[in-house]
């Protein structure tokens, strides 16, 4: 255990290589793992480099996040959205200043 706490301090480090970001990661995620149920079994972590590369794309953890916002209001996710948007946007875009309108023209039908 005191291998993989001091691969976290190394990965905070103000200096810390990618490498040892990546380790520190790693390890603060079999930290987690080991403390919460899962039917999932993790390797032991190891003061190394982690067990993928450091390559590989990481795997966006879907059921976790769509459990967390499971139990929150409409309102508040709409807002979170909104939020979340608006941090795409750059700072010096500007707004939309008239909004075109659209001109469908109606055909009349004939009755036979």
């Amino acid at each position: 255990m005191d291998n993989v706490i001091e691969t976290i301090r190394a990965a905070i480090a103000p200096d810390a290589t990618t490498e040892a970001r990546a380790a520190g990661a790693h390890a603060c995620r079999a930290v987690i793992a080991a403390l919460e149920p899962s039917s999932q079994s993790t390797p032991p972590v190891t003061a190394g480099s982690p067990a993928t590369p450091a390559d590989a794309p990481q795997q966006i953890p879907v059921a976790a996040i769509a459990a967390a916002l499971r139990g929150q209001s409409p309102d508040m996710l709409i807002d979170l959205a909104i939020a979340k948007l608006r941090s795409l946007v750059p700072a010096d875009a500007h707004a939309a200043t008239t909004v075109p309108k659209i001109n469908i023209p109606l055909v009349p039908v004939r009755k036979s």
